[in-house]
């Protein structure tokens, strides 16, 4: 008897050395945890029963996934630079992508960040999650809410038909619709999406580690008249007035352009801007004046005669056209307002692993604006844009390019293939009945579904014209 009362107390001083241990290993792992992540993961663990019984409830009156944040102290998400820390909770999806995990999230965008109580959010995960499959299942940090408006597909759908367009060989958000909550309060349906970044499997260049000045990196930049500043920029300067395949005469405009990637120098920049304005000046000779020019070794612009024979022999050397051939396509369209003054992606890496060696067109972004225009007759992204407000949005990209009659060929071979796979028709069924398949979903906002339809009938119209355009 008294041999076993010993056993007991042994295991009994054991489990309490084990609890003891256990709860100072916690108790360590938290304090290492930055602040504000452990007082909302304690915050949290406080409020679970709460939160689990709201999300049951929700679960029960939703069909498609859900994402529901919970800020510090029910904080408001108001800030565009700091974000509040915060824990997701992904759920209404099949078990496999369901999440909670600690991060933040804050305000993003520009114009659509200053419009009505709807905002877009940027989500940054403590550590790399996937959200829902996207992506074949990789894993980021960084992710996106855009908020639907009041046509609820415009994003939604630009996204899936640069999915189709590109066919894999060019990075394009993938997208998912979901309902928010924030803090408990529905905010409606949104789209989760991808963060344009350079990352691996995103855009996918060279970045510099903390101390490396050389300029032999990848780039990741952005036409960005919207920036104040956030990120390293430059300008492109103006080029002489050119013609476009419309016959309107104009100048091209100084565009601003915002590095998207690391940059550790202003050697780095200041290499990347010299970059640029070359290869701009490289085409603008090509459509402009039929004139081949090149890259020397200190990448200026210089005479390719004897080199190249064609001019287009000579963009094709320093510019990816399939993929600017891609975007042409998408842009018009979509009829993106915006096409020539922000959310437009390039990537170009130097490096020895480069996948884009020469510029590189991806990442369409901030498709919001488009569909307004007639979609039964003129190009658009193609050409120069109406100046409103004393803005001109044209992209010079495309004007020059375009110009050239082999660029033009390249587009049109393009968009042959795709009206014989029938892919873009197919595209836009898609989109729509996915978009009728929210209805129960958009409760109130179900009107919604009215400016949608009228999307999809723009968008076919707009095929339809290309087509005899393209033909």
């Amino acid at each position: 008897m008294a041999m076993k009362l010993t056993d007991r107390r042994i295991r009994m001083i054991g489990f309490l050395l084990f609890a003891f241990a256990l709860l100072f290993f916690c108790s360590a792992a938290l304090a290492e945890k930055p602040a504000a992540e452990a007082d909302i993961q304690v915050q949290y663990e406080t409020q679970k029963p709460e939160i689990d019984k709201e999300l049951e409830a929700i679960a029960k009156q939703k069909e498609h996934p859900c994402i529901y944040i919970t800020t510090l102290n029910g904080q408001a998400v108001l800030s565009k630079e700091e974000y509040v820390p915060a824990m997701i909770d992904v759920f209404n999806c099949p078990e496999e992508y369901r999440l909670t995990a600690p991060g933040g999230i804050r305000v993003r965008g520009n114009s659509t960040a200053e419009q009505g109580d709807e905002k877009p959010y940027r989500i940054k995960f403590e550590k790399k999650q996937n959200m829902l499959g996207l992506h074949d299942g990789r894993a980021y940090k960084s992710w996106v809410l855009l908020r639907s408006y009041w046509h609820l597909v415009p994003d939604y759908m630009g996204f899936n038909l640069a999915k189709e367009i590109f066919e894999g060989k060019y990075y394009c958000s993938d997208c998912i619709y979901v309902n928010l909550y924030l803090n408990g309060k529905s905010l409606g349906i949104y789209v989760l999406c991808e963060q344009n970044q350079a990352a691996k499997g995103r855009i996918d260049v060279k970045e510099p580690k903390e101390g490396e000045e050389q300029e032999n990196i990848g780039f990741v930049l952005e036409i960005d008249n919207y920036d104040n500043g956030d990120h390293p920029g430059f300008w492109v300067g103006t080029m002489p007035k050119v013609t476009d395949i419309a016959g309107e005469t104009r100048s091209i405009k100084c565009r601003k352009y915002s590095i998207k990637s690391d940059i550790r120098s202003d050697a780095q920049k200041a290499f990347i801007r010299k970059y640029m304005q070359s290869v701009f000046t490289i085409l603008y000779a090509a459509a402009a004046e039929d004139k081949p020019m090149m890259l020397d070794e200190e990448y200026n612009a210089v005479s390719a005669e004897g080199v190249y024979d064609t001019a287009l022999e000579a963009i094709n050397a320093v510019m990816d056209l399939d993929s600017l051939a891609n975007m042409v396509i998408l842009e018009e369209l979509v009829q993106n307002y915006d096409v020539g003054e922000g959310s437009f992606y390039m990537a170009v890496d130097f490096s020895e692993e480069s996948i884009y060696p020469k510029l590189t067109f991806l990442a369409p972004w901030d498709l919001s604006w488009g569909y307004t225009e007639d979609p039964t007759q003129n190009y658009y992204a193609s050409t120069f844009q109406t100046i409103a407000e004393g803005f001109d949005r044209s992209n010079g990209w495309f004007v020059l390019a375009m110009k050239i009659d082999g660029f033009r060929g390249i587009v049109r071979q393009k968009w042959h293939s795709l009206m014989e796979s029938g892919v873009l028709q197919e595209t836009v069924d898609r989109v729509m009945n996915e978009c009728e398949n929210l209805a129960s979903d958009l409760g109130e906002d179900v009107w919604k579904l009215e400016n949608a339809r009228k999307i999809g009938e723009y968008v076919l119209k707009r095929i339809e014209w290309l087509n005899s355009q393209w033909q």
